[in-house]
């Protein structure tokens, strides 16, 4: 088993009522993931920018109420069970944690990033995210404390509707449990294969090779290693692996913050690409030899009035991904945000 960057080309050909019925010819690029072995679909078609949304209005107006606000975050929002957290809630400078009253997973969390009711993409720092990864990874400490079987966690954060988030207020959703998920289990069983197969960790030996090729190999920050997907799951999806860590539990204080300033170096990309939306998920498993800790970051459909959803039948009901970025232009373009 070796690491192959496979691609097919198709073209679809047409009269265009836009060249004067002329005939154009439309590429589609079919790429599949060198590990997971899922195709995905590169097109050249998206939206024209409408530009930066004003969300003045919409953050005045959801503001009024809102639980994660600090009137009402320490007298609406759960506590956790005095076995995991004594002291009912976790609090890291100005982040704060605690479980999530609708989990859907047998230990879910909240971590509210910061006071703030609404943030646009270029207002996030670094060390917001440091002190919100911080109290994600003291919940999981805990709870692996009182419950070594919930070895397969998630950080996620969901950014504006788009994304599925239900509150604007910024936070983190952290998700346990005794199982992996599907694109957990995805990735455990594939990088185990290769590593049978090769003796070597994947995730090192695809960090070797985007070094060496340049296409996609976005920046190094520590041990954290920026790229573009070869064949992404999401539009401009960026990735950093974690090199010698599994899970979030061994991070130190370097590596955190390494992976909040990449955070945030994407952020502003795609704040300066007027994107507002956007998802991120930290695969953080214990136990696991051949797993090496994995983000993912994908913008989503802009918040706009009438803006459509990106997430169509291709994905829902074909499970095959589409993007509207070249993985190799989206690696120069965002290069210059990375410190």
């Amino acid at each position: 088993m070796e690491i192959k960057f496979e691609r097919f080309h198709l073209q679809s050909d047409l009269r265009s009522p836009l060249k004067g019925f002329e005939t154009i010819s439309v590429p589609t690029e079919i790429r599949i993931d060198p590990l997971t072995k899922r195709r995905s679909r590169i097109t050249t078609f998206s939206l024209p920018s409408k530009g930066k949304f004003d969300f003045t209005q919409m953050a005045e107006e959801s503001k009024k109420g809102c639980i994660f606000c600090p009137e009402n975050v320490f007298l609406k929002t759960p506590k956790f069970l005095e076995d995991i957290v004594p002291e009912g809630r976790i609090l890291i400078g100005k982040a704060i944690g605690f479980p999530n009253l609708n989990p859907i997973g047998a230990y879910g969390s909240v971590v509210v990033l910061c006071p703030d009711h609404f943030l646009n993409l270029n207002e996030f720092t670094p060390e917001i995210y440091v002190e919100a990864l911080s109290v994600a990874i003291e919940i999981i400490r805990r709870t692996m404390a009182f419950d070594p079987n919930a070895r397969y966690w998630q950080i996620n954060q969901n950014f504006l509707f788009p994304a599925g988030s239900s509150i604007l207020h910024p936070h983190l959703q952290v998700i346990g449990d005794p199982i992996p998920t599907n694109e957990m289990e995805l990735l455990l069983n594939n990088s185990s294969s290769y590593q049978g197969t090769n003796k070597n960790l994947y995730w090192n030996d695809l960090i070797q090779i985007e070094k060496r090729l340049g296409e996609r190999y976005i920046a190094e920050n520590g041990k954290v290693h920026w790229f573009a997907s070869f064949a992404p799951i999401g539009f401009n999806e960026v990735c950093g692996s974690v090199e010698g860590h599994g899970s979030v539990i061994t991070l130190s204080k370097e590596e955190i913050t390494s992976l909040s300033k990449g955070i945030v170096s994407t952020l502003k990309y795609y704040y300066e690409k007027d994107l507002n939306s956007f998802n991120f998920s930290i695969y953080s498993i214990s136990g696991e030899p051949t797993h090496q800790l994995l983000i993912r970051i994908i913008s989503r459909t802009p918040i706009q009035p009438y803006y459509p959803n990106d997430w169509t039948s291709f994905k829902v009901l074909q499970s095959e991904p589409t993007s509207n970025t070249v993985p190799e232009e989206l690696c120069r373009e965002i290069q210059p945000y990375f410190p």
